[in-house]
């Protein structure tokens, strides 16, 4: 814009409008220069040579007070039309693929109106849509013959529309089929679990979604440091017995693998800052035995001291470490869904659907329970017992916290809401057998949901609930399940 330029003349009736349009967009308001209008009211320069002066026609300021509000207003508007602004795709090449799938999703930038900053206009649009398709055939049933073919055309339109506006993610889209399906009595769990691995496999991802929730938002941390800090002055044998219990108590629940990944990182940086303070103090004696004029083999045997506490705190490490397996293997003895070996018994075609969650729980428990007692027993004598390791102090603790509440803040409704969908699982998977079975069954007997739908539906809900400290975001992300959900897992139960 800074290259000189002629003016033609045109005939046409947006012509003045057109040209003035192009000398606001083009010419610096700083250096504005009256312009003329000859006769037929069209503008000429009065001085293009050597510097790009502006240009200013009469009526223009006005004009640019209204060009300022429709661009504000377009703006706006298209921050709900586009797909995806440039500013807002990711770099890397895994991200930069989901996000040329899910535009709108990736898209973080965008206004979101609705559901609570959750949703883009559109996207809001597309849930009425498709619920609205499933209600519709469902109220309507315009197929007599087949009556449910209607359900299944609904859920098919809402599917589609879920998809096409990016209501969910749409590899989380594509799960709502093992949910509706089952509970409107069209097909069995274990029948549409097929159409994707097998309904052992949709158990593991239904509730390893939500142990990615937990970690997510650092609630077993949080958990771990309130216990650690209730019970204040921690010495090595409640240390170890305090990991061991809530590694223990998660893995019923979670998953064992998961308990365990998400508990040791924290065990690891606290026991770095046990070690941390050993270091400490052998200085400090050291800097003492120097003031107070100590002989050598005083210092000599201070400095031996020193390095006994490190190496206590390196063997007490070892032992926690191993404990948090051990517990969390234990733990994951007592329910179907805590241990892959579980996965593999569940699944045998001879006992495939005889035994519900609520059973086997009741059959392992206590040889759960026996079990992570006898490990906190034999480690206790092999790590602890001869310890004069003197433990973790509350400051210490305090300090931890300190950098959590810097790290993720005060506890948050995020942190809530995931506990309460953890609950509702749990919840759903204990009374199956009483309840939903009898409700949902075929005209001949068959039963129609079984755990895995129970345990993906709460996992939905994940994606549907808007995050308060993540504005714009849901509980639970894409990008987040992508990088941290172990598809391992699943090949491992196919081989």
């Amino acid at each position: 814009w800074l290259k000189p330029f002629r003016l033609e003349r045109h005939r046409t009736p947006c012509s003045r409008d057109c040209f003035a349009l192009s000398v606001l967009m083009a010419s610096p308001a700083s250096s504005a220069e009256p312009a003329v209008v000859d006769e037929q009211g069209l503008a000429r320069a009065p001085n293009l040579e050597g510097s790009a002066e502006a240009l200013v026609v009469e009526g223009i300021p006005r004009a640019n007070s209204l060009i300022e509000r429709a661009g504000s207003a377009l703006k706006t508007a298209g921050s709900n039309l586009q797909l995806q602004r440039a500013n807002t795709l990711p770099t890397e090449d895994g991200s930069l693929r989901h996000a040329a799938t899910m535009p709108m999703t990736f898209d973080l930038d965008a206004a979101r109106p609705c559901c609570f900053g959750l949703w883009k206009v559109q996207q809001f649009a597309g849930f009425v849509l498709g619920l609205g398709a499933l209600l519709i055939l469902l109220v309507a049933r315009p197929m007599k013959t087949y009556p449910l073919a209607n359900g299944m055309l609904g859920l098919t339109a809402m599917c589609a529309c879920f998809w096409i506006f990016e209501v969910m993610p749409v590899y989380i889209t594509a799960l709502l089929p093992m949910v509706f399906i089952p509970f409107m009595e069209i097909a069995s769990s274990e029948y549409i679990a097929s159409a994707y691995w097998n309904w052992i496999s949709m158990l593991v991802v239904g509730t390893y979604l939500v142990d990615i929730a937990l970690e997510q938002v650092h609630l077993p941390k949080r958990l771990a440091l309130a216990m650690l800090l209730h019970v204040g002055v921690v010495r090595p044998a409640a240390l170890l017995a305090c990991f061991m219990g809530l590694a223990w108590i998660l893995a019923m629940f979670l998953n064992s693998i998961a308990v365990t990944l998400v508990i040791t990182p924290f065990a690891v940086s606290l026991m770095n800052a046990a070690e941390e303070q050993a270091c400490t103090a052998a200085e400090s004696a050291r800097e003492r035995a120097a003031e107070e004029g100590a002989t050598e083999e005083a210092r000599v045997a201070m400095e031996a001291e020193g390095r006994r506490g490190v190496e206590q705190v390196h063997h007490f490490a070892n032992g926690l470490l191993i404990g948090i397996a051990y517990s969390a293997s234990a733990g994951g003895l007592a329910t179907i869904t805590g241990a892959i070996p579980n996965y593999f018994l569940a699944a045998e075609s001879s006992i495939a659907g005889r035994i519900s969650w609520l059973a086997w729980f009741e059959f392992a428990f206590p040889i759960s329970l026996v079990t992570g007692m006898l490990a906190y027993l034999v480690l206790h004598a092999r790590y602890v017992r001869r310890l004069s390791f003197s433990g973790i102090s509350r400051q210490m603790l305090e300090e931890q916290q300190q950098d959590l509440l810097r790290e993720v803040g005060p506890v948050s409704r995020d942190e809530l809401m995931v506990a309460a969908v953890q609950v509702l699982q749990l919840v759903l998977l204990i009374v199956r057998p009483f309840t939903i079975s009898a409700w949902f069954s075929s005209p001949y007997g068959e039963q129609l949901v079984n755990d895995s739908t129970l345990a993906v539906l709460p996992a939905l809900l994940l994606f549907l609930i808007p995050s308060q400290t993540r504005p714009g975001e849901a509980l639970l992300t894409w990008p987040v399940v992508h990088e941290k959900f172990d598809f391992g897992l699943l090949l491992l139960i196919g081989g």
